[in-house]
């Protein structure tokens, strides 16, 4: 038996990013063939489709099986310039079928809450830390309206950000083994932010800075992945990226170096 957690991360990931092409209307009906963020949303479709099947094919073969579009012919506005593209009606076909797909997965998790409690793939508290990072702002935003006669809690740097953050996380986890130096990979050693041995979780944080771009962030995500995914005893990589200034550009940009098909999965989780 497999969770449905990370798949529901991809379909959601695949969903945020068709948000975008469902805003523009195109004059000529064509979406750009060069657009690698519109395949990205397909190819997400078809790996969560795939491994939906996976968990239990007699209830999910009956998921919409989209065929890629084809490549048609478009202008360019105003120049009239020629060019290939895919059919812009086709973000209505592969919105539908995530769409269907998170439902069904909805009413199979109804339907089978003793299973998904015993799936082993991905434990409750992986669960338990994503949405503490999914809220991360939240609680940020809470301590600019602070009490009177109490000190304002700020963080303005990663070291304070991980200096409370391991405190959330000693509310719920008895273990949690902070600075863990990782096994060695091309000859060097990494250090994570927070290790939870127990529930074989390895937690990293960033937060944005002058000189930490888009750019330089997922340079530095590509590399501590690498070191991370080397680890023997760890099922899940959990990235938290506090972006107070909204200094990326690209938010979707993190998301497609995820890698949530196999073990050690990688998931990053940006917070303003």
């Amino acid at each position: 038996m497999k969770n449905t957690t990370l798949i529901k991360l991809r379909l959601n990931k695949a969903s945020r990013n068709l948000k975008d092409f469902l805003k523009v209307t195109y004059f000529t009906g064509v979406i750009g063939d060069e657009n690698q963020r519109y395949i990205s949303i397909w190819e997400d479709y078809r790996i969560a489709y795939e491994n939906l099947l996976r968990i239990n094919k007699s209830v999910f073969d009956a998921l919409d099986k989209p065929k890629f579009p084809d490549l048609i012919q478009g202008e360019s506005y105003p120049n009239r310039e020629k060019y290939f593209g895919y059919s812009s009606q086709s973000r209505d076909i592969i919105k539908a079928a995530i769409d269907n797909a998170l439902e069904y997965i909805e009413k199979y998790e109804l339907a089978n809450p003793d299973l998904m409690k015993n799936s082993d793939e991905v434990t409750e508290s992986s669960a338990l830390i994503i949405r503490l990072m999914n809220n991360w702002s939240n609680m940020i935003s809470s301590f600019k309206h602070h009490r009177t006669n109490v000190q304002e809690i700020r963080i303005s740097n990663e070291y304070e950000m991980q200096y409370l953050l391991e405190g959330v996380l000693r509310l719920f986890f008895d273990d949690v083994r902070p600075e863990t130096y990782t096994q060695n990979y091309a000859n060097k050693s990494n250090r994570t932010d927070f290790l939870l041995p127990k529930e074989r979780i390895l937690i990293e944080t960033k937060m944005t800075r002058a000189g930490l771009d888009d750019r330089k962030l997922l340079e530095e995500l590509i590399i501590d992945k690498e070191f991370y995914r080397k680890e023997p005893n760890i099922d899940i990589i959990l990235c938290l990226v506090y972006d107070p200034e909204r200094k990326i550009k690209n938010p979707e940009g993190l998301k497609d170096i995820q890698e949530l098909v196999s073990p050690p999965y990688f998931s990053v989780h940006l917070s303003h």
